[in-house]
């Protein structure tokens, strides 16, 4: 059974974040971090838990910022209350309250504000450095539940599918952000405002040091 065969009527589209005139505008709004911002999309604690999540997947390095240094936790839930399709609020509305109820569970915490790193690097990897077979089983359960939804049927949602499938959406997104964000495309990447001349089959290291260009 192909992966995205079902999957692609419920969303999990989030990772590729294309440069729209709404993207850039959070983009700004994220990196001024003026004002209280309150969640549009996400519940309080699913901003908070989230927060948890990419500061781990993309932390502050004394030569880089981390996700949260970039308000990406805002940008993700701007984006997921205005850009995502229909299918993927569905999705994520459904999954992140138990992405949310296994982490709790899963560190024998009651508080997301008792999760320590630790119990949040405990939650990568039990989804996403879980061994490929359990990843392959989790794809291929979702993708059964998802064809049985198609034809109207109600079956119990496959938990740690959903979440593993949702925990990968939001690395993807966070990802994908954290490469598009200004202050990462101008201080990180090979980065040229104006570009010149061209160098044709030269090496990554002679071309930019070895870094990825910048996109933004």
């Amino acid at each position: 059974m192909q992966r995205r065969t079902a999957l692609k009527n419920i969303g999990l589209s989030f990772g590729a974040v294309a440069l729209s005139s709404t993207v850039v505008s959070l983009f700004e709004s994220c990196q001024t971090g003026e004002g209280v911002w309150t969640p549009k999309f996400f519940t309080s604690q699913q901003a908070d838990l989230v927060s948890k999540i990419i500061d781990v997947i993309l932390p502050t390095t004394d030569n880089t910022p981390g996700a949260n240094d970039l308000n990406l936790t805002q940008f993700m839930d701007g984006y997921m209350a205005l850009v995502s399709s229909p299918e993927d609020k569905e999705f994520a509305k459904m999954s992140l309250p138990i992405v949310s109820k296994l982490t709790l569970e899963g560190a024998g915490k009651e508080k997301f504000s008792e999760l320590t790193n630790e119990d949040i690097d405990a939650l990568l990897n039990r989804f996403l450095r879980a061994d490929k077979a359990t990843q392959e089983s989790r794809w291929d359960t979702l993708n059964a539940w998802a064809e049985a939804k198609e034809k109207g049927e109600t079956n119990a949602v496959p938990e740690k599918a959903a979440a593993h499938s949702m925990i990968n959406s939001l690395r993807s997104l966070a990802v994908s952000a954290f490469k598009n964000s200004e202050v990462i495309g101008e201080t990180v990447l090979a980065y040229a405002p104006v570009p010149g001349e061209q160098k044709g089959c030269v090496s990554i290291e002679e071309a930019t040091g070895g870094r990825a260009w910048s996109l933004y």
